[in-house]
């Protein structure tokens, strides 16, 4: 019975993902981009530092491990034409206080594609602009 219950209060810790409502984050493009994400209240900032652009999306937790973003800004005249665009994410494993694995709806030209799973790394404010 006490290993019952040992097992799922790790299964409910490893699914903590209010860790990752806020702050700062990094993950790799389909491309082999380094991108890098600042997350604060209502939006999320993505910085793509090789090609100098900036994209900002309003942030919508449905629940705790589920959320949409949607396109408000960019820099980019490539990026703009998914403005108002609605991705919605869900984080699927999550690793302590690193990171997490998410799959993700995401708009293209056609329609909407469901992507492989991908990972988004925690990283600290320092880090953040370092690489920034």
């Amino acid at each position: 019975m006490l290993a019952f219950i040992f097992c799922t209060y790790t299964n409910l810790v490893a699914q903590d993902c209010t860790i990752y409502h806020k702050g700062y984050f990094t993950y790799v493009d389909s491309v082999g981009t380094t991108i890098l994400i600042k997350r604060r209240n209502k939006y999320q900032y993505e910085y793509d530092r090789t090609k100098k652009t900036l994209i900002q999306f309003s942030i919508n937790w449905i629940d705790d491990c589920t959320y949409t973003i949607t396109q408000t800004l960019t820099n980019s005249k490539e990026k703009r034409k998914f403005k108002n665009s609605v991705t919605k994410i869900s984080i699927s494993k999550t690793v302590g206080d690193s990171g997490y694995s998410y799959k993700c709806s995401c708009p293209n030209i056609v329609g909407d594609i469901e992507k492989p799973e991908m990972y988004i790394k925690k990283i600290t404010r320092e880090e953040f602009y370092k690489l920034y």
